[in-house]
């Protein structure tokens, strides 16, 4: 591959120009030894401000790559051009401090079509990526100043049932729904579920079961041109490589209530952990790990399609460099809320700042002038 800087195919700007690059730092982790492995997620909120969620976690256990610690959030107020100052969620600092929860983290946060903030909690125990209860959901009202105390995803479900969403959520026909994977342990072996709610976040229930191996690992879902839902995970298999260019996909054409069976669509450059956008003029884009495995593996490489099933060949934005636990990710579509502006995609990232760790900063990087919008 070549190693050289890249242009993106006519038909959308990556902002850092020149990729691949380091993109913007976000959130500088290191001043603190610290890390922010997982929980990357945003929304924009009815009223334009942008929420950009992310862990902070001790960067000593588990190397920097683990839940030791909470989430926190910066808000942009001028469209993402500048950010306040970190805010720590108060149930998710209370969590880390008591006995009996090690922690609770945001994995996933939308905008309801009533304008409340919808974000979903995992809850964690002591060892890596061990999950201890099943998820909670956390409402705002006000734009993210105040939230909800915690309220159960599914009072019947067991953290078998339901454990762990990649920002696997999505607003559709005034439905928020979201995507779970089901088990207690650091790769979640367990079902994957889908979970819809009628009333803008205040209740959930369970829709369906999703035909995936329960084997499988990592999810992220949308809305394709015409209605269907499309769900894709990642095909995991413990102590052994797998094909990351091959990625297990399903469809559903009545909002999430029977599914197609699996299909798999090629990815050019292999991905791992991916995650999917909306339509933004002609494109979906996806994005994530140029796959675990091989030569050219764990950078974060972006895909474009206009069926957001068929992608093209990818383009790096960023090279891994030192470290490990880059290229988990997050985005979301800014400006859908205000016909005057420009439509773009934010993507923050994980990257790593050290070498022989898995300690990493917050990274972002913009999509603009796509073509169609």
């Amino acid at each position: 591959m070549n190693q050289q800087n890249q242009s993106p195919p006519k038909g959308y700007r990556v902002v850092p120009e020149d990729i691949p690059n380091k993109g913007i730092l976000f959130v500088d982790h290191g001043k603190e030894n610290r890390s922010g492995h997982g929980g990357n997620c945003l929304t924009e909120c009815r009223n334009g401000d942008i929420l950009a969620f992310y862990s902070n976690v001790s960067g000593e256990i588990d190397n920097g790559h683990g839940v030791a610690g909470w989430t926190e959030y910066r808000r942009s107020t001028d469209y993402g051009r500048t950010w306040g100052a970190p805010v720590v969620l108060e149930y998710s600092k209370r969590a880390w401090e008591r006995d009996e929860m090690y922690s609770a983290l945001v994995f996933g946060v939308t905008t309801a079509a009533d304008g409340t903030l919808v974000a979903f909690v995992s809850r964690f125990d002591e060892g890596l990526w061990v999950k201890k209860y099943p998820p909670v959901v956390l409402l705002s009202h006000d734009h993210g100043e105040t939230w909800s105390e915690p309220r159960p995803l599914d009072p019947q479900a067991t953290v078998e049932d339901a454990s762990l969403t990649f920002d696997a959520v999505f607003v559709h026909h005034d439905k928020v729904f979201a995507v779970f994977m089901g088990g207690a342990a650091n790769y979640c072996p367990g079902p994957y579920s889908l979970y819809v709610s009628g009333d803008n976040g205040e209740s959930f229930q369970l829709r369906s079961r999703l035909p995936f191996d329960n084997e499988n690992y990592y999810v992220t879902a949308g809305v394709l041109d015409g209605g269907k839902i499309i769900v894709y995970s990642y095909p995991y298999r413990k102590n052994a490589e797998i094909n990351e260019h091959d990625i297990p996909y399903v469809l559903s054409s009545d909002e999430g209530r029977s599914w197609s069976e699996v299909r798999t669509t090629r990815f050019a450059r292999k991905i791992r952990n991916p995650q999917f956008s909306p339509k933004i003029g002609d494109y979906y884009f996806l994005h994530g790990r140029s796959g675990h495995f091989g030569e050219e593996a764990k950078h974060l490489i972006l895909y474009a399609s206009s069926d957001g099933i068929h992608w093209d060949d990818g383009i790096l934005l960023h090279r891994k460099e030192i470290g490990g636990g880059d290229a988990y990710s997050a985005n979301e579509v800014i400006g859908k809320f205000d016909l005057r502006k420009p439509r773009r995609l934010l993507i923050q990232s994980s990257i790593a700042y050290e070498h022989g760790t898995s300690k990493v900063n917050e990274h972002h990087w913009w999509i603009e002038d796509i073509g169609g919008t």
